[in-house]
């Protein structure tokens, strides 16, 4: 079966890149052996490819500012394009993806299934009324699934996969009696907007005793979160590490104890912060903004959420966990996101684009084994 993935065109250093080339490399490798490629419209020839290493990656390059005449070049690319491929199945990764492929099928006579496959909030992204021209729509939250049912999209159409991640070897351990707690943020550096680090400081700023927050990440209000942490006079306590590569490589030879991480978000799509933290036994203290953290934390098995914004209920959890009143088992933690490794997920997204392929009822039973049965939350 052939794949294609169209969007537009992305920075390359967040999770949603990180998925989706998880995603193709996986699906493109046995067992499944499906052949993917991506094409990605662009207005600058400035993306950063690095993240796309061995991925087939095509481009439509358009700097017209007039935005119907750019449209119409990337539209006409784009058909010619899939007209060459004779793709199966078309994942459209953003909501105006989703209208450039609708009508260059028309455009082309093809007849391939168009999915979308939206990796942030719809009520937070432009051209969010263009994802009803999908066929079927993947939804990585139950938050974002009631957005596009909010939009006109049937409930039958929608398929809740959430995002993957996968197993740990490592449990990174709890602050022991003796050593200061330590909390870490692992993600972009916005002051406000959408990751609120804002309300990370000031939260903290408000938390007596002891103390220590490493944060894993940078972004274009970097200095001004530095600036403000001088400000509440608690730069002192507080690492920051920049842009890391391999971030938890970077928790766990140099952090080495971690009492929780943290997620201040107004909004998100599916946070993949929370699940890789799990993963290492790591608990999460999240704002339960639309959409994601409420699919991922079990509060008191895995972590808490919050009322966004809300920096009293915030600063009170973390002073809880400081001193003992609030205590999770690291251990255990891995195994409440059980839905969520990519044994499942993979097996899960094979069977729903097989099963809405042209002409094709096959499904994946792992080269003749009987696959196991699928979790409760993908159900």
């Amino acid at each position: 079966m052939k794949i294609v993935f169209i969007g537009e065109a992305i920075s390359g250093f967040g999770g949603m890149e990180t998925v989706i080339r998880n995603v193709i490399q996986t699906l493109s490798a046995e067992p499944f052996s499906m052949q993917c490629k991506i094409f990605f419209t662009c207005r600058k020839n400035d993306m950063d490819k690095k993240w796309l290493k061995d991925i087939d990656a095509h481009y439509s390059i358009s700097n017209i500012k007039l935005s119907p005449l750019r449209r119409a070049k990337h539209l006409h690319a784009l058909s010619r394009w899939l007209s060459d491929e004779q793709p199966d199945i078309v994942i459209a990764i953003d909501p105006l993806s989703c209208l450039y492929a609708s009508k260059a099928r028309l455009k082309m006579n093809g007849h391939f299934t168009l999915f979308s496959w939206p990796h942030f909030s719809l009520d937070h992204k432009k051209h969010a009324k263009y994802i009803t021209c999908a066929d079927e729509h993947l939804a990585i939250s139950c938050g974002i699934r009631q957005q596009m049912i909010k939009r006109g999209v049937p409930e039958k159409n929608i398929h809740v996969i959430y995002n993957p991640t996968d197993k740990s070897p490592v449990i990174i351990p709890a602050h022991s009696q003796n050593d200061i707690p330590t909390f870490i943020y692992v993600g972009r550096l916005k002051f406000e907007g959408q990751k609120r680090v804002k309300d990370l400081l000031d939260a903290f700023s408000r938390v007596p005793g002891r103390w220590k927050l490493h944060i894993i990440g940078d972004g274009s209000d970097s200095e001004r979160c530095k600036t403000y942490a001088q400000d509440l006079c608690i730069a002192n306590r507080i690492r920051w590490h920049g842009w890391q590569a391999q971030p938890w490589k970077v928790v766990q030879e140099e952090i080495g104890q971690v009492t929780a991480l943290l997620l201040t978000s107004s909004f998100e799509g599916f946070p993949m912060t929370l699940l890789e933290a799990m993963a290492r036994g790591i608990p999460c203290i999240s704002a339960d903004c639309v959409s994601g953290p409420g699919d991922i934390i079990i509060p008191g098995v895995n972590g808490y959420l919050y009322p966004p914004g809300e920096l009293g209920e915030l600063s009170a959890l973390i002073s809880a966990m400081i001193n003992g009143e609030k205590t999770l088992d690291h251990a255990t933690i891995p195994a409440s996101i059980e839905a969520f490794y990519a044994e499942n997920y993979f097996r899960r997204l094979h069977d729903i684009l097989y099963s809405h392929a042209p002409h094709s009822s096959l499904s994946y039973d792992e080269s003749k084994k009987k696959p196991a049965p699928l979790t409760t939350a993908f159900n």
